[in-house]
């Protein structure tokens, strides 16, 4: 090989050398730069005052590969999946000043006698004093021992004087875990809103000779930290060799908090520092839930630049509140002489013994039972807008819920006034003339009822086919908005004269379905998934194929659940996500139903039940002890 080519070949190899070290050095550059950290740290959902929903808030943080917050996100860049169901996000917004309620768990054991003790101190004080006026700190303090040196507060110069009176205890073990657990229990006392542990320790949970110092573990936090009446995130501050980073970074991961490391006591006022920064650089994302009351989870994914992540979170949905809704007559319709009121309720946790129907702050009428219907004469009042309210009365009169509805008062049509015929000359053409119009005016008004009669039998065919369709398969079935108007009230279907009862679909997966009704017509009518029920629920997976039975014996409608045999185990088994009446568990008990009964197939499926006018009339019968067709063996229980 020639001297120019030697020198060729090296110069060659080289150069692919430096590309080959330069492209890995880019594309390890390019991963750090956009790796991106997600995590759900709160979820909170409140009953909407609008619409029959909640108002969901999800408060979220994003990271890059350094751990510093991304703060320029957008709507578009999250994405939400409520039960795996993708949800609309109606915002995105960093809250800076969303108020949060936070313990500050701080470790006094022996081992942090000295200049750890010191430096914490003076880091948590700094960090006390960068909250915001609204925010609530609690300062507790844990060796052998765990102390509350100061309750929830804004007074934080009061927390900043508590803190420095604090000091390392010589000799004493560490009850990490007993502190973390007792922390979070303190955070179940305060209102809904941000809550957060803020747990700062150099050590692991242990006594001074070795053993463990704590009742609980670290599984027993995680769980407190995550039931419903909790849900608090733990961020976890490790300090120094010891630490048992492993079991810290669980307790933050697993609860919705974040981790933070300093190998040594100089850099804590830097870790306390990127807290502070971190709590207040969450995003409040807001959506829309029609999901029921009780557990749930949600799945964030954040998108920057081409990296992605996703953090899920569970949390709980309360029952809604006692609510009225006027059904009758419609938002500012025009009303005149005797007019029918009616209202309905939605919610839970409220007895109601009447609904009074007021006008002008004066009742003109009651009803004591649902339907809550009354007729009032509106004659007396003047044209123009008016306004009826009904409130409902619990025991003792206790208002505890009410209504209004704006209508219009028109005055009512006169009556017409007879003419008396002229008598003279003219009298016989006159007699004539009325006698012509009035033959006229009769063959007039027999061709409109002939006429009436056939558009009525028309839309009565219509109705009947629309009906059947749905039945089979929800065609041409009216949406939520249709069937209950904008306020999401009952429309004004009667029964027909040969139904037992009706079920009215108030929520579903499938966004066809409220406001949809069904009557029972059968002795015995089925509910399922599955395409040979009665009623079917083809959209709602959490419902069993084969899920409640409604049967109809001595003059009652019972609900019971319908059994499947298992496959593989060749046992009868329940719905898997249970039926319930009122937010009560049937588990396999039979149910006598009554009107305004709430019905809920698994986990998202309500249904409101209306008893007929011949149902109703058996209602005095005592709900416990209810012998259907003579058969003493036969009982009905209606748990409450």
């Amino acid at each position: 090989m020639t001297t120019w080519l030697r020198k060729f070949f090296i110069r060659t190899i080289f150069i692919l050398l430096i590309l080959t070290v330069a492209s890995a050095q880019g594309g390890g550059m390019a991963h750090a730069q956009t790796g991106i950290d997600t995590v759900v740290h709160y979820v909170e959902g409140t009953p909407s005052e609008e619409k029959i929903a909640y108002d969901v808030t999800a408060y979220v943080s994003v990271t890059d590969s350094t751990g510093n917050p991304i703060k320029d996100l957008k709507p578009e860049d999250f994405t939400l999946a409520e039960d795996s169901k993708i949800v609309t996000v109606l915002s995105a917004e960093l809250a800076p000043d969303a108020p949060i309620n936070l313990v500050l768990l701080l470790d006094t054991s022996g081992s942090m006698t000295g200049p750890g003790i010191t430096a914490a101190k003076s880091a948590a004080s700094n960090f006390i004093a960068g909250l915001g006026r609204d925010d609530r700190v609690a300062l507790v303090t844990f060796d052998n021992d765990i102390k509350t040196r100061i309750d929830f507060t804004t007074d934080h110069q009061a927390a900043r004087q508590e803190l420095s009176l604090v000091d390392a205890t010589r000799g004493a073990g560490t009850c990490l875990y007993d502190a973390a657990y007792q922390a979070v229990q303190m955070t179940a006392t305060v209102p809904s809103g941000r809550r957060a542990v803020v747990l700062f320790t150099d050590g692991v949970d242990e006594t001074p000779s070795g053993g463990a110092c704590s009742v609980h573990d670290a599984k027993d936090v995680v769980s407190i930290a995550n039931e419903s009446g909790t849900r608090t995130p733990i961020y976890t501050l490790g300090m120094g060799s010891k630490v048992d980073q492993k079991t810290l970074q669980r307790l933050a991961q697993d609860t919705g908090g974040r981790f933070f490391y300093s190998p040594d006591a100089n850099q804590l006022d830097a870790l306390f520092i990127r807290l502070s920064d971190t709590l207040r650089s969450q995003y409040a994302i807001k959506y829309q839930s029609t999901a029921g009351p009780g557990s749930h989870t949600l799945a964030v994914t954040a998108k920057y630049l081409s990296a992605q992540d996703t953090d899920t979170r569970g949390f709980l949905l309360p029952n809604f509140p006692l609510r009225l809704t006027f059904v009758e007559p419609a938002e500012g319709a025009e009303v005149s002489g005797m007019t029918s009121l009616k209202v309905d309720t939605f919610g839970q946790g409220e007895t109601i013994e009447s609904v009074v129907f007021q006008i002008n702050g004066t009742t003109v009428a009651t009803a004591t039972a649902a339907p809550y219907t009354a007729q009032v004469d509106l004659a007396p009042y003047p044209e123009g807008n008016l306004t009826i309210e009904a409130a409902a009365l619990g025991p003792g009169g206790i208002e505890v819920a009410r209504a209004s509805r704006q209508v219009a008062v028109r005055a009512a049509p006169a009556t017409p006034v007879p003419v008396e015929e002229e008598t003279g000359g003219g009298g016989v053409f006159s007699g004539s003339l009325i006698f012509v119009i009035s033959g006229v005016v009769l063959l007039g008004a027999v061709i409109a009822f002939f006429v009436v009669m056939a558009i009525i039998k028309k839309r009565r065919e219509q109705e009947r086919e629309r009906e059947w369709n749905e039945k089979v398969g929800g065609i041409g079935a009216p949406t939520m908005e249709e069937a209950v108007g904008s306020d999401r009230t009952m429309d004004l279907w009667e029964m027909s004269p040969d139904a037992l009862g009706m079920l009215t679909v108030t929520a579903s997966d499938d966004p066809s379905m409220p406001g949809q009704r069904f009557e029972i017509t059968k002795r015995r009518t089925t509910l399922g998934r599955k395409a040979d029920n009665d009623i079917i629920f083809p959209k709602d997976s959490p419902v069993s194929r084969h899920h409640a039975v409604i049967e109809e014996r001595g003059g009652g409608l019972f609900l019971n659940e319908a059994e499947e045999m298992d496959e593989k185990t060749g046992r009868l088994k329940r719905p898997t996500y249970g039926t319930f009446v009122n937010e009560k568990d049937v588990n396999g008990q039979e149910i006598l139903l009554q009107t305004g009964d709430e019905i809920r197939l698994g986990k998202r499926v309500t249904l409101k039940f209306e008893a007929s006018a011949r149902i109703r009339a058996g209602d005095d019968k005592t709900f416990d002890g209810f012998t259907s067709s003579g058969d003493s063996d036969t009982m009905a229980t209606r748990q409450g």
